[in-house]
Formats: C-alpha cells, sequence, structure tokens
C-alpha cells in the first residue's frame, strides 16, 4: 500500500504528516507493508523541512530532519492508494490536475472523522512555535481517526503470497 500526503510548500505539514505516519506504523510493525511519501502543490523543490516543523515534530518522537521537499508529480498520484490532503484547495487542485485521483483523495481531517475539521490544517508557515504545535496536533488527531482505515487496507500478508 502507498499513501500520499500532500500540502503547499512540502516543508511543514506533509513532512510533518508522513513523518507521524510512518511512526504510527512502525510503532504498529506495520512499516515495511506501507510506503509513506509526501509532496507540495507549490513545493520548494529540494528544500529541507521547516526548523519548527523539524523541531515540533521532534517533541513528539518524530524525525523528520533528512526531509527533501518536492512536487506532486503524475508518478506519486498514480502509485498511490491513498492521498490525504491538509487543506481542501490541495485537494480540488489535485482532482482538477488528476480526475482519475478523485475516490482515492481525501482530506486528512474527514478521512476517518467524517465530523472533522472541513477546512483542513491551516498554514503555519512563518508564524511561532505554538502554531506549529497545534498544526500537528491537528495532523495527529486526524491520522489517528484514519488510522484503522488505514490499517483496513493494508492488504492481509496472506493474500499478498497467492
Amino acid at each position: 500500500m502507498r499513501i500520499l500526503i500532500v500540502c503547499t510548500g512540502n516543508i511543514c505539514r506533509s513532512p510533518m504528516g508522513e513523518g507521524l505516519l510512518r511512526k504510527m506504523l512502525r510503532d504498529r510493525g506495520k512499516q515495511g507493508e506501507v510506503v509513506v511519501e509526501s509532496a507540495g502543490t507549490f513545493p520548494v523543490e529540494g528544500a529541507p523541512a521547516s526548523s519548527e516543523a523539524v523541531a515540533t515534530a521532534a517533541e513528539h518522537g518524530v524525525d523528520i530532519r533528512g526531509h527533501v521537499g518536492r512536487a506532486l508529480t503524475d508518478r506519486l498520484v498514480q502509485r498511490a492508494d491513498l492521498i490525504l490532503t491538509m487543506a481542501p484547495d490541495h485537494r480540488d487542485r489535485l482532482v482538477a490536475a488528476y480526475p482519475e485521483a478523485e475516490e482515492k483523495t481525501e482530506l486528512i481531517t474527514l478521512y476517518g472523522d467524517p465530523e472533522g475539521d472541513p477546512r483542513g490544517v491551516p498554514d503555519p508557515i512563518g508564524q511561532g512555535k505554538e502554531i506549529y504545535e497545534r498544526t500537528f496536533l491537528q495532523i495527529q488527531r486526524g491520522l489517528d481517526a484514519a488510522f484503522p482505515k488505514i490499517l483496513e487496507g493494508i492488504p492481509d500478508e496472506r493474500e499478498s503470497r497467492r
């Protein structure tokens, strides 16, 4: 299974989401069964995650120091089984460019919780530590709610050997 997490610049929200989801999968012994990637709709290609995102993630046991920003590409979209976007405009932009991806593209705050925030996760870029912490916790709530559905989507090992 492949999961793609998308935000704007791929230096704050999606790297934190990617790192956190990888940690959640690792903690459940599922890291080898799911590939988690991230990309941006208007990325800072090749840039590291913002220092605030790195510090905030680290406080939660998530290491994103090696992250490198990259653009959303045809290949990433086509390979993904699930695409989680941080905001409605990311979903709208992605589906407009890749209509075939509509059914597998979801807002991170609604995917596991239909009562979640329809506004998604606001961009913390250029804001202080408190905002980055709030952003991380919003991403965490979204992934916590989505995690059971993500686990359901992982093919059973016995079926994959057939």
